[in-house]
């Protein structure tokens, strides 16, 4: 079972490092049935708060971060490469065949959609998005994440529940990545406006010419400008073993995040008793796979926005231990595994091209964007069900993006570096702050040296002025007024910025609501 797994974890790590770390997770399949106590929504990433007649304090169980056994559901604090028990972090060392013939692979498709009279457009349906200049080099990939039942008709019932638009610079080794909301209420050619979750299915239920992938690639292109040049999609159900494959995850969590779990892994999830609130404490975690997918699929306290953050974070974190364990190279071998698992149009050898930018993509950082605040907004349809709409201007500039690389990224300029000193009683502050600087493309540099600090943060540029020194995203992440980072000319030093933290700074801050500029 342990070598299943292992196979298993590598055969999917291979499209992973391609698309450098991106995966979908299925977020609706396997609800529960049952009617939990619903926690309050609108808290944000704090949430926790409920009413006097739900379960009291003491009945929520804390995920603090100390090493306990994975049946307690208490990941553990420290950077550690210690397994979870079955778990097999090293991949055999003779497992290096490869194949008989060196795989070849086709250029990257053109995309073009086809063409369309827009004067002979129903009344009602938008014409589609003008195509966004996209440069050379450059390959679209949608990875589709479904709950995709057994029975033999799951390509015309399922409905794909997350969906994230990866673009990758092959030619100066970058990449950015999107999640599409799966409620956004779209023109689906051919057919009608509806959700974008919907289009997946209905082009299998009505034979659309190339299926329900090509009616979804249609879509994307229809609505965001965007060509998808290939496609990749998966039912997640093995997402536990492979984590567990790996040796486990870590994961910087900045926010308490409170939510239902299961007590432990193969419960009924229809039984109400087999269901627990817990907490997961700001903090250092070392996550196994059961962990990690209740992390991942976490939704009733927070938003389908920070639930997409924080599966971003995972696919980092899954990226970051894929290329530490050299899985990358193991690629030709497993991919006949590979493809027994994830559908995907990709062949081999484009694979490979992807798989091999991937360490130029984890040494620039990724980009990490989203559609919210501002690009979409909340809509509610004559049936009375809520939607989100893209905002077009808005939308566009956010799509466009993804070709522009980040400012930030260390491939077109010398990195902003930000020094955390630790002057706080917590020990894990710094590395919880350090992974919000990276997720920005800043490079935290984390101090040895002891203080104690007299306020919340204290913040020192060294510079002669604040221009291109990302003031304003760094005065956002550390909530202080600009006017209180103290310029400090004419002083060298080996980062940009120093900054002490004490024990009254809140890591909890939401990199969907940062600044743009």
């Amino acid at each position: 079972m342990k070598n299943r797994f292992l196979n298993f974890s590598l055969a999917t790590l291979v499209i992973l490092a391609a698309v450098f770390g991106v995966f979908w997770l299925r977020l609706s399949g396997e609800e529960a049935a049952v009617e939990l106590s619903e926690l309050p929504a609108g808290r944000g990433l704090q949430g926790g708060a409920r009413s006097e007649s739900e379960k009291t304090e003491a009945d929520v169980p804390t995920l603090d971060p100390t090493a306990t056994p994975r049946s307690t559901f208490t990941p553990i604090p420290t950077i550690t490469n210690t397994p979870p028990p079955g778990a097999s972090l090293t991949p055999r060392p003779t497992f290096t065949p490869r194949p008989e013939k060196t795989p070849t692979s086709q250029p990257t498709p053109v995309v073009e959609l086809a063409e369309i009279d827009e004067d002979q457009l129903p009344e009602g349906v938008p014409t589609p998005v003008e195509m966004i200049e996209m440069p050379a080099g450059v390959t679209n990939i949608l990875l589709i994440g479904s709950d995709t039942p057994s029975d033999a008709n799951a390509d015309i019932s399922v409905r794909t529940d997350s969906l994230i638009l990866v673009s990758v610079n092959r030619d100066i080794g970058t990449a950015s990545m999107i999640s599409i909301p799966r409620d956004l209420y779209v023109y689906v050619p051919g057919w009608a406006n509806n959700r974008i979750n919907t289009a997946f299915a209905h082009g299998n239920q009505v034979d659309y010419p190339g299926g329900g992938v090509k009616l979804l690639k249609d879509t994307v292109l229809y609505n965001f400008g965007i060509p998808v040049h290939y496609y990749a999609q998966i039912d997640f159900s093995g997402f536990e073993g492979i984590v567990d494959s790996l040796g486990g995850i870590e994961i910087s969590n900045s926010c308490s995040l409170t939510d239902w779990k299961l007590k432990e892994p193969g419960l009924d999830i229809e039984v109400e008793e087999n269901w627990e609130l817990v907490t997961l404490d700001p903090g250092v975690h070392q996550m196994d796979g059961f962990t990690a997918l209740w992390y991942a699929r976490s939704r009733r306290t927070t938003s389908d926005f920070d639930r997409g953050r924080r599966q971003q974070q995972i696919m980092d974190a899954i990226l970051e231990k894929g290329i530490d364990l050299n899985l990358i190279a193991q690629a030709p071998s497993v991919w006949d595994s590979f493809q027994q698992t994830v559908k995907t149009d990709m062949d081999i050898g484009k694979a490979l091209q992807l798989a091999a930018v991937a360490p130029s993509v984890q040494e620039n950082g990724i980009q990490h964007l989203s559609l919210t605040r501002g690009e979409i907004e909340g809509f509610v349809l004559p049936s009375g069900a809520s939607v989100s709409v893209l905002v077009p201007d808005e939308a566009k500039r956010t799509f466009t993006r993804l070709y522009d690389i980040s400012g930030l990224n260390r491939s077109a300029r010398s990195p902003i570096s930000i020094e955390l000193v630790n002057g706080s009683s917590n020990p894990e502050l710094t590395q919880i702050v350090a992974s919000t600087i990276e997720w920005f493309g800043m490079i935290p540099v984390i101090s040895d040296e002891q203080v104690e600090a007299t306020q919340p943060v204290d913040i020192e540029y060294y510079g002669p002025n604040f221009k291109g020194s990302y003031s304003g995203l760094v005065s956002w992440v550390f909530d202080v007024p600009l006017r209180e980072i103290e310029l400090v000319d004419g002083k060298l030093a080996p980062y940009s910025y120093r900054v002490i933290l004490g024990d009254d700074f809140s890591p909890c801050r939401n990199p969907l609501y940062a600044p743009r500029s």
